[in-house]
């Protein structure tokens, strides 16, 4: 999916999250994000298409979605349900 086919626009984002990787602990900065979706860079872990990522905003906040594209370290992760305003209030983006 290009950018000119994204439904929703993403908001450019530096922020360093907790996750799980092929039930692997690594740390990701997401490069940008949106309710549906995000772009991801992996630290010390690698992802294949299909694959699940969990993020991990704080022990009781916690979103998932499922690997799309891999470009080098980074991804294109596709949510699997949309973020809450609390998620999106916790990752400082405000909703469309």
């Amino acid at each position: 999916m290009t950018i000119q086919q994204r439904l929703i626009p993403r908001h450019a984002t530096n922020v360093v999250l907790d996750c799980l990787v092929a039930r692997q602990r690594a740390q990701a900065i997401l490069c940008d994000v949106s309710g549906t979706g995000c772009r991801v860079e992996l630290f010390d872990a690698s992802a294949e298409p299909g694959a699940m990522l969990i993020f991990e905003i704080d022990d009781r906040l916690a979103f998932a979605g499922q690997v799309v594209w891999v470009q080098g370290a980074e991804a294109g992760v596709q949510f699997t349900r949309s973020l809450t305003p609390q998620i999106l209030a916790a990752l400082d983006v405000r909703p469309n």
